[in-house]
């Protein structure tokens, strides 16, 4: 049975009166247990679960190592995002796996709201970290400054790229053209496209050649820069293919901003969407509408979820699990500016074909 101490906290030389061992070989049995033997380990921390002691003070612990014992996993969206977008969830899968195999934690940092309201302070949260993964986190972002200010190892996946950072990602601009040049080579020549948020704004509509100019994530700038390139090169101006920005990426948005693309007097054949997510919920809105796929309209994903093959939908397979792994691997060794790109997949399913006649 647990006895506690009457009305005061028990404490780590509490501990080591009941043992009769130092306060030092206390502090050793949870933060260095490798320096004592299993049986006094299990003695001292019987002794402790007997008196209520509860382990030493976090912040007493980072002075005693020099290390916090966790890592900060720092993102644009709102931390709903993290469970629910199934991309980024294998991305968190691959780090969580990672900071198994290190022994260490993981603090998810949302920095939605410091992009929402540029006014208020900025906030990395409360945890103390020994570095960051900064997962597609807007260049804009004034986390990003506070990451780098904290004099501790980071690494980037997706963007920003960052002067003498590692970074993890693919190359979103030769994958996107690989999937147009696909379309093309189906003989297609009217296209759509449902772009990703641009900028951290919420703007919803046309994407106009001045906020085109002005693309502050470059994950979209270089696939909507690799869409164009091939449909350039079949001699499709820019301004002749209709591209919707949406600034959430989800089904719903999808199958709103699709409509937009549809209502035109020459309906696109083909549709090239910057994710899985928005293309699964265009393909909803076309089947209402009463058209066929690939009949009718083709359409292209990114990014391969696992509901991309349920849906039979042609796609960019992204190796999202192993940037997080590689992401930690990077953080861990840090050893300077190493770059990894890894390689996508052209996954092609039931969800495109051949021009309608």
């Amino acid at each position: 049975m647990t006895r506690q101490h009457d009305r005061r906290k028990v404490t780590l030389k509490d501990v080591a009166a009941q043992v009769g061992v130092s306060h030092t070989t206390v502090s050793n049995a949870y933060i260095r247990p490798g320096q004592l033997s299993a049986a006094l380990r299990e003695k001292i921390l019987a002794a402790a679960q007997e008196l209520g002691y509860t382990g030493p003070d976090p912040a007493a612990k980072q002075l005693a190592t020099g290390r916090a014992g966790a890592l900060g996993f720092l993102f644009s969206e709102d931390l709903p995002y993290a469970f629910s977008d199934p991309a980024m969830l294998s991305v968190l899968n691959g780090v969580a796996k990672s900071c198994d195999e290190l022994e260490t934690d993981l603090a998810l940092i949302s920095a939605g709201s410091n992009l929402r309201n540029r006014t208020a302070p900025v906030s990395l949260g409360n945890a103390a970290v020994d570095g960051y993964v900064l997962y597609s986190v807007a260049p804009d972002s004034r986390c990003v400054l506070m990451a780098q200010q904290r004099n501790v190892p980071l690494v980037v996946v997706d963007q920003p790229r960052l002067n003498g950072v590692p970074y993890v990602g693919i190359d979103d601009r030769g994958s996107a053209y690989r999937a147009a040049k696909t379309l093309l080579e189906l003989g297609h020549r009217h296209f759509g496209i449902l772009s990703l948020k641009t900028a951290h704004d919420g703007y919803y509509g046309p994407l106009t050649a001045k906020r085109r100019a002005n693309i502050a994530h470059s994950t979209i700038a270089m696939r909507l820069e690799g869409y164009l390139l091939a449909l350039k090169e079949a001699n499709i101006a820019p301004e002749d293919v209709p591209t919707w920005e949406i600034p959430i990426n989800s089904e719903d948005m999808g199958a709103e901003g699709v409509r937009h693309l549809l209502n035109r007097a020459q309906r696109p054949t083909a549709i090239l969407a910057m994710s899985d997510r928005v293309a699964i919920g265009a393909m909803r809105t076309i089947r209402r509408l009463g058209l066929s796929i690939p009949q009718d309209i083709s359409i292209f994903g990114f990014d391969d979820i696992p509901k991309a093959e349920a849906e039979d939908l042609s796609t960019i397979r992204q190796p999202h699990e192993r940037k997080g792994t590689e992401a930690i691997r990077l953080l861990s060794a840090n050893k300077g500016s190493e770059n990894v790109i890894l390689d996508t997949e052209l996954v092609l399913r039931g969800s495109i074909g051949p021009v309608p006649t």
